[in-house]
């Protein structure tokens, strides 16, 4: 028997995809004689425009006015503003909407995107699909967009308590939340050698205290004067540079590496960034609730130096709330924060063990084990509301 789950996108942004390509990564794990097929649609390459060039108009917003974007997001965020939203959006992309279900006929649909959720509930209806469960998958952490929290979705999972909190003050039914933790993907859980054996592996400096730099798989933001700042502040450490596909940038920080005084190694996109963190002592990311989901997993500490407006502000609360790590949102203040605690033992130690705490284990795995048995049954288990 084969059984059709269809996870619904919007490409703004690299988390939507990777929370998706995680369960059904642990999806392809579940052995049984049910076998379950996937399917990530990017809804917005489906829509007529402006819908269409969501994907692209989002990455030129955050790239030359992250200011205006962050003011759209709070704009919207309100119950009766979304809701008019929501209306003017609804022709854009309803019938092509209900197309995509008929065509692919899924046991369960999955959003992974705030705007997808009431587009979600209004095509199963148009296309006579009430019968199929629509599940909620919440990739971002603190107050998160009203978008997020849909009351009439047949099961909503969120990431942490305080989006379960959050969903509980705007109508969401108790009985329809499940407190599954940040859908990360499976390989970080599985990653199980010591710092020393993935620093060997990787070429790395076995003795030396290291502080991995990210910024998404995209390498932009203020990844560039970040690196800079902190290689010529002469601190003691080797630093890892992971620039994503920003060619332009590796290829700059290669050029540039020779006659700084801190050393370092710059890398391109990678798919080892379980063993990277794991290799690392600190991470200095830009504030993606993935990346900040998966520096627990692998207990790596953070110093948070750039968001995303709005959408991201959630995110800096929840590391400065949970003790995993610190913000700092200029070069220097990152400068000053890796000083302060790059060496300090006993506050990383602390750190690690809030992270130990918080981290999201097996998350990925208990979602796809989720939606599942709601694939095969048609409905949402009856189980506790928190568990």
């Amino acid at each position: 028997m084969t059984k059709r789950v269809l996870f619904l996108i919007s490409d703004t942004g690299g988390g939507h995809r990777a929370g998706a390509q995680a369960v059904g990564a642990a999806l392809d794990e579940i052995d049984g004689a049910t076998r379950f097929e996937w399917r990530i649609d990017d809804i917005a390459t489906h829509c007529t425009f402006p819908l269409s060039k969501l994907g692209p108009a989002y990455s030129a917003a955050l790239r030359y006015a992250p200011p205006i974007y962050g003011a759209l997001y709070y704009a919207t965020n309100g119950r009766r503003r979304y809701k008019t939203i929501v209306r003017f959006c609804e022709p854009l992309y309803r019938e092509r909407l209900r197309d995509v279900f008929t065509q692919y006929q899924p046991d369960v649909i999955v959003s992974v995107h705030p705007l997808l959720n009431h587009a979600a509930l209004r095509a199963r209806a148009d296309a006579g699909m009430q019968h199929v469960p629509i599940v909620t998958v919440i990739t971002d952490l603190g107050r998160v967009h009203e978008g997020w929290l849909l009351p009439e979705a047949d099961l909503t999972v969120v990431p942490a308590r305080e989006v379960y909190q959050r969903a509980i003050e705007r109508g969401v039914p108790p009985e329809r939340l499940r407190l599954l933790g940040h859908p990360i993907h499976p390989r970080f859980e599985d990653v199980s050698g010591s710092k020393a054996e993935y620093r060997k592996k990787l070429g790395l400096p076995e003795k030396a205290t290291i502080a991995l730099l990210m910024a998404g798989g995209e390498g932009g933001g203020k990844l560039l004067p970040t690196t800079l700042g902190l290689a010529k502040a002469g601190l003691d450490f080797h630093l890892v540079v992971v620039t994503g596909r920003n060619a332009a940038l590796k290829a700059k920080l290669e050029e540039l590496a020779p006659s700084l005084p801190t050393p370092m190694t710059v890398l391109g996109f990678r798919h080892d960034v379980p063993e990277l963190m794991r290799a690392a002592d600190l991470l200095v990311t830009k504030a993606g609730p993935g990346t900040i989901a998966e520096a627990s997993v692998a207990e790596v500490p953070v110093v948070v130096y750039d968001y995303v407006p709005g959408q991201e502000r959630g995110n800096l609360d929840y590391v400065r709330t949970n003790g995993i790590g610190v913000v700092a949102l200029s070069t220097a203040e990152v400068v000053s924060s890796v000083r302060r605690i790059v060496h300090n033992q006993e506050r990383l130690a602390t750190m690690r063990s809030q992270q130990t705490a918080i981290a999201p284990r097996g998350s990925s795995r208990r979602i796809a084990e989720l939606i599942a048995e709601i694939a095969k049954t048609g409905r949402r288990p009856t189980i506790p509301a928190a568990g």
